[in-house]
């Protein structure tokens, strides 16, 4: 049986799909309509995996779904959009540049940050665990025009497990997905929270160098820790 906390993974990046549509300009207004969030573009971060429920017995919304319950949704504000799954926006392609063309994208809530060389959204989704603990994702991410997808998402349980069966943290792995590649990613395992960082290919936007695809997977950073 899966674990809850790969199925919750996998709505994730279903969610990002669903909100990560083409890249817009900065000072467009930072409320989510229907049309961006369910923008036909936005494609999956991982086809195979992205419609697995987060809970056990629960179907996670379809991006249709998604879009609707989100639609006019201001920062900070927090919605149910699925069952017993809330989400808040807390920022809409948010800048901090480096000076290079690149931003630093820090979660609001989440105690962690990466590297993006885009203007990024910061949003943060919760729901309870198959043993009913609450569980929190945080995550930051963007996506080009061409559809080259980055995210970085951090999960953590209330009770600082990794996971119902208390897993040990110290993993650290990079992987490559799809043959020939189309996307990389890196799993991280802290003490108290798992974050998984992703760069895809999911159009005609090509995988970036590997410079830059490092430069982002090894950027993760935490910064505290994350918010209840």
């Amino acid at each position: 049986m899966k674990s809850a906390l790969e199925r919750r993974r996998r709505f994730l990046l279903m969610l990002f799909a669903a909100l990560y549509g083409c890249q817009r300009a900065p000072s467009q207004s930072n409320e989510i309509s229907a049309a961006s969030a369910a923008a036909p573009e936005s494609g999956t971060i991982a086809p195979a995996q992205s419609h697995a429920p987060p809970v056990a017995g629960q179907a996670a919304p379809s991006k249709n779904e998604v879009a609707d319950r989100l639609a006019g949704i201001g920062p900070g504000e927090e919605r149910e959009i699925g069952a017993g799954v809330f989400m808040v926006m807390h920022r809409v392609q948010a800048t901090e540049p480096l000076g290079d063309g690149w931003h630093l994208a820090r979660s609001t809530e989440g105690a962690f940050s990466v590297e993006l060389p885009l203007p990024f959204n910061d949003f943060r989704t919760r729901a309870g665990a198959t043993d009913d603990v609450e569980l929190r994702t945080h995550t930051v991410g963007g996506k080009t025009p061409g559809r080259l997808a980055f995210s970085a998402s951090c999960m953590a349980r209330r009770d600082g497990k990794l996971g119902p069966e208390g897993r040990a943290p110290g993993r650290d792995r990079l992987e490559v997905k799809g043959t020939p590649p189309a996307a990389h990613q890196r799993t991280v395992d802290f003490e108290d929270m798992t974050c998984f960082l992703i760069v895809e290919a999911q159009g005609s936007d090509p995988l970036p160098p590997e410079a830059d695809r490092l430069r982002f997977l090894r950027s993760l950073e935490r910064t505290g820790k994350p918010v209840w």
